[in-house]
């Protein structure tokens, strides 16, 4: 009666929802380094419509490790599990970001996308609290 098709629309439809709430934390817009800290209290909007706080500190701490390119820093800094990648990989994409990252966990980056692996992950995490967030992509 029905299509093979139908059935696989109907698993992608429901594969996008389940995404959808999984990553409902993300902001519905990333605001600048700069527009963050001329904020009295910085904060952003996520998808869900929550209000997130940005603890100050950690956005001097950014524009610090930025220099030049704290302007160009959007929060929060976005970094992206996917499982296709092997078990406890991320990637930051964003080059600036990525730059930050890599030169507070003093590693080497190359000018492309940014592999970090799970420890690397609790190190930014545990100093970045409310200015990084992650997101799941299948």
């Amino acid at each position: 009666m029905y299509s093979d098709n139908f059935y696989e629309d109907l698993i992608t439809r429901a594969l996008r929802k389940e995404l959808l709430i999984v990553n409902r934390h993300l902001p519905y817009k990333r605001i600048s380094l700069c527009d963050l800290l001329a904020m009295d209290i910085p904060r952003y909007v996520s998808r869900d419509g929550s209000v997130n706080l940005v603890d100050p500190r950690e956005l001097r701490y950014l524009k610090e490790l930025a220099g030049d390119h704290a302007c160009k820093l959007y929060i929060p800094i976005v970094i992206e599990y996917s499982p296709s990648l092997g078990e406890a990989t991320y990637i930051v994409r964003d080059e600036i970001a990525a730059r930050v990252l890599a030169k507070m966990l003093n590693i080497k980056y190359d000018g492309r996308t940014l592999i970090i692996y799970r420890p690397q992950l609790y190190e930014i995490r545990s100093r970045l609290r409310t200015t990084t967030t992650t997101v799941f992509i299948p």
